[in-house]
């Protein structure tokens, strides 16, 4: 069932959940993405990616690397630098062998930023041999608090009159959504993170004390974000995925403001910056493009392309779109070779929860290779929901179909400006194809061209003004 992103809204401006305070706190801006899905989650929408467990072994398992990390690539052994990176924990295994960081690793390759990675474990494990040359792993913070936590050190202390407000929530969650949702225990918990996490940080850029600091994903990292503040270091996000008016990790109500939001935004192109209201000044809020995607458009230039539909999954909503694409892959009226590829947060679990596509014949990528850019280049039509991936294919000029489920207004744009097709059916599917669209796809408004000079550019403007 879909949700109501709008009426969610709606709750948060009539119980005032942003003004809420813990010790000048304000909490909700730092469990509202969360709080969001987990209502998802209880009205039936699929797991984006797959979560570490929460058993014994997963515990001692993260322990080992914890002890590990005093000895491996500790980040307090760090020089000093003038950027620290803080990426994303996926790592995509590369034609060169090599595990690559792709949105920081096209630009720690040029070797113009004196810098230092930081990288949290995935799934407790890191990617080796890691295309990052200067990397630092982050187990001892990241551990470190967690048996903090355990330990039952640190505990946050919610007064009685915001348990009371949370609890409100809690009520207005259940009236509208008809899901149960521990809002209060989600506050302690975001809480109980900081207060084992933040002295860590702060030692961490004591330690490297850089000029300014890049992350990919800024949401779940609100104390590290609160760290640099605090240590006036100013914080830099490259944006990683789709941005869109109801992601609430980026889009906030008029008036509203997240404290722990990042100084500055450097997004993939003009689009985007119109898809949000950002709880930062528009000037901050900078077009760069996507070196990773650029150096790809190049590197498969030459591929040919065949008649094949390319599926592109989610965790979200893989049981529908799965079983949409074998409904598709069995229907004579489609001549194209389907082909479905897994979102890598799928690729350990797609055989229990798509039972269907195991049994199929039809061919399921459920890991690194072939890239995902090399299936672009070789389809000639994609498939899906609610992806950033939809919009990289339309960059290799594949007819795009936007398939209805849940999260599909993500993809809403693209229709209304007639570049991609929405489609509920395989008969809609099979009227449309070979019928591309009138439209054009834009593509330097969404990916602005000359990335990888932009973005170096734009974070030597950052440090220089702070000079």
């Amino acid at each position: 069932m879909e949700i109501n992103a709008t009426e969610y809204e709606s709750l948060e401006n009539e119980l005032d959940l942003f003004s809420i305070r813990v010790d000048q706190i304000p909490i909700w801006e730092r469990i509202r993405t969360n709080i969001f899905r987990e209502i998802a989650r209880k009205k039936g929408r699929g797991q984006a990616h797959t979560q570490n467990g929460d058993g014994v072994k997963d515990y001692l398992h993260g322990f080992s690397l914890w002890l590990k990390n005093t000895v491996n690539k500790n980040p307090y052994f760090a020089d000093e630098h003038d950027f620290i990176f803080f990426g994303h924990q996926r790592r995509k295994l590369e034609e060169d062998s090599y595990w690559w960081g792709i949105y920081c690793d096209p630009i720690h390759e040029q070797e113009e930023l004196d810098y230092v990675h930081m990288e949290e474990p995935y799934l407790l494990s890191h990617r080796s041999p890691a295309k990052t040359k200067n990397l630092r792993y982050l187990e001892l913070i990241q551990y470190g608090g967690t048996l903090q936590r355990k330990l039952g050190l640190r505990l946050p202390s919610l007064p009685d009159d915001v348990v009371s407000q949370l609890r409100e929530a809690e009520a207005e969650i259940r009236r509208r959504f008809n899901v149960e949702v521990d809002v209060v225990s989600e506050a302690r918990g975001a809480l109980h993170v900081r207060n084992t996490t933040l002295p860590q940080y702060e030692r961490l850029l004591d330690q490297v004390d850089p000029e300014v600091a890049v992350i990919v994903v800024s949401y779940g990292k609100e104390t590290l974000i609160e760290a640099c503040k605090r240590k006036e270091i100013p914080v830099v996000e490259l944006q990683h995925g789709v941005i869109y008016d109801h992601h609430f990790a980026y889009s906030f109500p008029e008036g509203e403001t997240k404290t722990t939001f990042p100084n500055y935004l450097l997004t993939f192109g003009e689009f985007w910056n119109e898809n949000a209201r950002f709880p930062i000044s528009d000037g901050r809020v900078i077009p760069v493009g996507y070196p990773y995607l650029e150096q790809r458009l190049n590197k498969y230039d030459d591929v040919e392309s065949t008649e094949q539909l390319l599926f592109i999954s989610q965790g979200t909503i893989g049981r529908k779109l799965s079983q949409f694409a074998l409904e598709v892959h069995e229907d004579d009226r489609i001549d194209h070779e389907v082909v479905y590829k897994l979102h890598p947060g799928e690729y350990d679990r797609w055989e229990d929860e798509y039972p269907w596509l195991a049994e199929s014949d039809m061919r399921v990528i459920d890991e690194s290779e072939p890239p995902l850019y090399r299936l672009f280049a070789e389809s000639s039509a994609q498939v899906g929901v609610g992806s950033t991936a939809v919009y990289e294919g339309l960059c290799f000029d594949l007819e795009t179909f936007v398939f209805d489920a849940d999260g599909a207004d993500v993809l809403e744009p693209l229709v209304e400006d007639g570049v991609a097709s929405a489609i509920g059916s395989v008969e809609e599917l099979a009227t449309s194809l070979h019928y591309k669209n009138g439209q054009e796809f834009e593509r330097d408004r969404f990916f602005k061209p000359n990335a990888i000079d932009n973005v170096i550019e734009e974070l030597k403007n950052i440090k220089q003004n702070l000079q």
